[in-house]
């Protein structure tokens, strides 16, 4: 279903986790994923030109990845532009695909709502313990906290897709 049927229906949430999801995705794209352009330009110059590669190079675009990842994950989740499996899927009646809709996005949403819970305790633990990479010597936490707002955000956007796939389900059963 598209953002416009939801805003029909006057989804409040929606549009909440749709906005933030925007705003999350618009700073993957235009801080993350340019860091590591910059990054993996410095070390191949470095290594290929000067015999000096980036020792954290490998650290910080990973970290870098992580947080382009987890900012974008929400806005594929509102879309539904993830992977499915056609190959089943596609077979299924819309009443089946609606009820299997259901089914999954509950059990990834429990899963996400307790990596975001385990997520959020280790942003303390990491802070503490002022964890870093081996050569990228900046503290982790910080992208531990993007990664909870991340599986914050799409479980949210799992709530938000589990009502509109019950919602279309209902709608169904009604017409028929």
């Amino acid at each position: 279903m598209s953002q416009e049927a939801f805003d029909a229906k006057d989804f409040g949430l929606w549009r909440l986790v749709s906005k933030l999801s925007d705003m999350t995705l618009a700073v993957s794209m235009s801080l993350f994923y340019p860091a590591i352009l910059v990054v993996v330009c410095i070390d191949v110059i470095g290594r290929n030109f000067f015999a000096t590669p980036l020792s954290w190079a490998i650290e910080g675009s990973g970290l870098f990845l992580i947080g382009g990842i987890f900012l974008a994950a929400p806005r594929v989740e509102l879309d539904r532009t993830h992977i499915l499996l056609d190959i089943l899927y596609d077979r299924y009646s819309l009443k089946w695909k609606r009820i299997c809709d259901i089914i999954t996005r509950l059990v990834a949403f429990f899963w996400m709502a307790g990596a975001t819970v385990r997520s959020a305790v280790e942003i303390h633990t990491s802070y503490v313990l002022l964890e870093s990479g081996t050569d990228f010597r900046y503290p982790f936490w910080p992208m531990r906290l993007i990664m909870t707002i991340g599986f914050a955000l799409v479980a949210l956007a799992l709530i938000c897709t589990i009502i509109s796939s019950f919602r279309e389900l209902r709608e169904e059963g009604k017409k028929a």
